[in-house]
């Protein structure tokens, strides 16, 4: 079962001058702050840094705020630092291992880091892999989103085709990460298959046609045919001169517009290298005033120009990892014209060098002569022959994956699981002072729809049924519940602790739990969490420490993003 835990988080604004970090027990910490003191701030950013953004605003909050999020899988640790868009990845020594300026490549290399390999319809019917927010999604309640019937708990979850069955499904083990491991190589064998069957029969067709044409008693030959074939094949040299004229002419476009992105990001590197020099100075300069080199014109050297001289380094250093991003992107379109037009020419050349051989002085019923016609059938036996003995062992893998695919959906196994599922609801339910159900059509998907003060609790009860399935012989991963905050709908002052009290003590205790509460607690947890002034989340005086440790990552990260291989910017000239 693999481990995933929270470990610390640092939060750095470098346009408020202040900053906050805190660390999470592996076991259960409590984040205890009246209202607006940042506890659903701390929290969010948590999600937001691996790229799962919550549903909800965040009151006051800087969007330049850079987050440094310190997690573990299977005990082995990393960092991801996050600011805006940008996001970049470290091994435990500090050491960058990937950088990404958008969401999508970002989810991709995450699901691969934490081996979360869920597939997913989105709305075009296309498969896609989860990502984070898929993969937090049944363990985190969400203030803004999760306390009521509907899943709302991440934003654009709507972009998949039905999400929650297949994710509930595999957290809890009825389709296992072992299924989609095993789906994907099962799919990658039925497409081999598919191609060796077409291709075998394409040449029986071939054999069939061929044995009418040319019998056994002797070879024939029909002229007339083969000058159609000659004809055919001009008609298509013809074509792919103008699609490769047309393409020469796209080449360019695109050419002139990946010189037009490599220079202005040139230019904007340029301006960072002056803003690093004049950053120096206005750190350093001890007088009052600055005296301009060129007019002697004297400027006052205050606080606010620095800062918003600093502002405008930021703006410019985000806007210079965009127009990184573009160049990249420009330079791919211009690969993949340049990989089309040399197919293209390929092409060409293959069949130009066809109907060069026909109009000499060789001509196919020369060669069907010379070959004969048993010659002929028996290069068609041959190659069918081959085609056999690539087929038979995909049928057989085949038929092993959809055989070991069958015992992880097996009735039996699915009614395991829901027995667990029906059982830890049931029981969380008496727990919480909730009266009991009927369980026995219960399905993974039965979110409660209870409303007043019992719905909190029936949504808690939800919540830790699933997450007691995920723990059991049937699940894989082993995730950490975060809840953020029981006190909803009005919860009664005598069962608000009946809700504290369980999750302190009823939950797996091998569980990383995070609990948000607004007022301290007697219920015992390992770690505890105190804010305590309304709308200042983050310190003046933690500024300093966070700083020294968060920069180096994001220093780091927007060199990487700035500073791509020469490669990625030159252009090789058109083939």
């Amino acid at each position: 079962m693999k481990n995933f835990r929270f470990k610390s988080i640092w939060l750095l604004s470098e346009s408020e001058q202040r900053a906050r970090t805190e660390t999470f027990s592996p076991k259960k910490t409590l984040l205890v702050g009246m209202n607006h003191t940042g506890k659903s701030s701390l929290i969010k950013s948590l999600f937001t840094a691996l790229g799962a953004f919550p549903t909800g605003e965040l009151d006051r909050w800087s969007k330049d705020a850079a987050v440094l999020v310190e997690f573990s899988v299977d005990g082995v640790g990393y960092y991801v630092v996050q600011q805006h868009n940008h996001r970049g990845l470290f091994d435990a020594n500090g050491d960058l291992e990937f950088t990404s300026a958008n969401a999508t490549d970002w989810g991709r290399r995450f699901a691969d880091l934490v081996g979360f390999n869920l597939v997913l319809m989105d709305r075009q019917l296309k498969s896609v892999t989860g990502d984070a927010r898929t993969f937090f999604l049944p363990f985190y309640i969400n203030q803004d989103g999760s306390w009521l019937a509907a899943w709302s708990t991440f934003a654009n979850l709507q972009q998949y085709q039905k999400p929650v069955d297949s994710v509930l499904e595999y957290f809890t083990g009825v389709k296992p990460p072992s299924y989609y491991e095993l789906n994907s190589q099962k799919l990658v064998r039925q497409k081999e298959l598919g191609d060796l069957r077409g291709e075998e029969k394409v040449i029986k067709s071939i054999k069939d046609r061929f044995g009418k044409t040319v019998p056994l008693d002797g070879p024939k030959t029909m002229p007339d045919i083969f000058g159609q074939d000659v004809a055919r094949l001009t008609e298509e040299v013809t074509a792919l001169n103008a699609e490769q004229e047309q393409l020469r002419n796209t080449l360019v476009r695109e050419k002139e517009s990946a010189e037009s992105l490599i220079l202005q990001v040139r230019m904007a590197e340029q301006a960072l290298a002056h803003y690093d020099s004049d950053a120096a100075f206005l750190q350093t300069e001890a007088h009052e005033v600055l005296v301009c080199p060129i007019c002697h014109a004297e400027h006052d050297k205050t606080f606010m120009d620095i800062l918003r001289y600093s502002e405008d380094a930021r703006i410019l250093r985000s806007l210079a990892v965009q127009l990184k991003d573009d160049s990249r992107k420009a330079n791919e379109f211009l690969e993949k014209s340049k990989a089309r037009l040399r197919t293209l020419d390929d092409n060409y050349n293959r069949i130009s060098a066809i109907l060069e051989t026909r109009r000499g002085d060789l001509r196919l019923d020369d060669v069907v002569r010379a070959m004969g016609a048993e010659s002929a059938f028996a290069a068609f036996e041959a190659e069918l022959v081959e085609l056999e003995a690539r087929i038979n062992p995909l049928v057989i893998a085949i038929d092993r994956l959809t055989a070991q695919l069958g015992e992880l959906t097996s009735a039996r196994r699915s009614k395991g699981i829901l027995t667990t599922f029906r059982t830890s609801y049931a029981a969380a339910l008496q727990a919480l002072n909730m009266p009991l159900v009927e369980t026995k059509g219960l399905k993974l998907t039965s979110r409660p729809k209870i409303s007043g003060s019992g719905g909190p609790r029936s949504i808690l009860a939800y919540y830790a049924a699933l997450w007691q399935t995920s723990l059991s012989e049937y699940g894989s991963f082993s995730m950490p519940a975060v809840i953020d905050s029981p006190q909803q709908q009005g919860q009664d002052a005598t069962n608000l602790p009946v809700m504290i009290e369980y999750i302190a003590t009823k939950l797996p205790t091998d569980m990383q739990v995070i609990l948000v509460v607004e007022a301290p607690t007697t219920f015992p947890f390992d770690k505890v969490i105190e804010l305590d002034e309304a709308y200042h989340l983050l310190r003046a005086d933690q500024y300093a420490l966070v700083s020294r440790f968060l920069r180096p990552f994001t220093d780091a990260m927007y060199e990487k993003l700035l500073g791509q291989e020469d490669s990625d910017d030159e252009d090789a000239p058109l083939e």
